[in-house]
């Protein structure tokens, strides 16, 4: 099949998407990115952050003309950290991305996980549009812009932290924002932190690594505490041999515990950025 026999087809799913979204006031859109192709996956992200973030998106094939317009709502993804590479590799990810959207990375594995008895009923309260801002520049402002801007620029960092905070108390049901919602969103924010560790870049706009290898260790020491080698094989369905050279090559993170059995520790610098990103922070 040939790359625009692909694209063809991922147009026409696309637009069908898309044109379902025309003039739609929803509270959020779910959206798996397992399952598409490295361009499908790249297109669909960046269309919705386009769309999310300026209510607009205009979409031009050979075909048709896709224009949508007065779009409110929010997209949530979920993308396996394997496939993140193909994402932050990209340019899109510097032109569009990157600015419009908030990347939280979730490192605990469900080590006993529970059937889904019924989907919850979410009470999203009052629209957004009603909530007024209550300028605070105190201490947790000032977290919250640090927070942030391990992953925005200055400007989009003003212009997206008012907008979460009035969230807050949106989710709240009040009308004006208190302390209370720069505490919750300085705990909700603490995962964005992480992208530093686990993102290089070898130039200002091109050549960036997601570093699986690195997002896998770390994922097993903070699910596991002190994982044995042998459950790292088993959750990776790796040999002991792959996982101990992939320990040593991250001597930063965790080394590897000589007795039996054999066990990934972890490092200083390691608990310091669980304690960063709120690992294992109370509620």
């Amino acid at each position: 099949m040939t790359s625009a026999a692909r694209k063809g087809d991922v147009d026409k799913t696309v637009s069908k998407m898309l044109l379902h979204l025309n003039h739609l006031k929803a509270r959020g859109v779910l959206i798996p990115l397992s399952s598409q192709s490295e361009w499908s996956r790249v297109s669909t992200v960046t269309v919705l952050a386009t769309l999310v973030h300026t209510h607009y998106v205009k979409k031009v094939t050979q075909m048709y003309v896709l224009e949508l317009t007065n779009f409110y709502g929010s997209a949530s993804l979920n993308i396996q950290p394997v496939l993140m590479q193909s994402i932050c590799g990209d340019n899109d990810w510097i032109a569009v991305i990157r600015d419009k959207a908030l990347r939280y990375y979730h490192l605990i594995r469900p080590t006993d996980p529970k059937p889904m008895q019924h989907v919850p009923d979410v009470d999203y309260s009052i629209p957004l549009q009603e909530v007024m801002l209550t300028p605070y520049k105190g201490k947790l402002w000032y977290q919250l812009v640090a927070i942030a801007l391990t992953q925005w620029s200055y400007g989009r960092v003003i212009e997206h932290l008012p907008k979460l905070i009035r969230a807050c108390a949106a989710l709240d049901g009040r009308t004006h924002t208190e302390i209370q919602d720069y505490r919750l969103l300085a705990k909700l924010m603490k995962p964005m932190q992480l992208e530093r560790a686990i993102i290089t870049s070898f130039g200002f706009e091109s050549g960036r690594l997601f570093d699986n290898n690195t997002y896998c260790i770390l994922v097993e020491l903070a699910s596991h505490g002190q994982p044995s080698i042998e459950t790292v094989c088993e959750d990776y369905k790796v040999s002991p041999s792959t996982v101990e050279r992939l320990a040593q090559s991250s001597p930063e993170w965790c080394w590897v515990k000589s007795n039996s059995p054999r066990r990934l520790m972890p490092t200083e610098q390691t608990d310091k950025i669980f304690k960063t990103i709120g690992v294992n922070q109370k509620w």
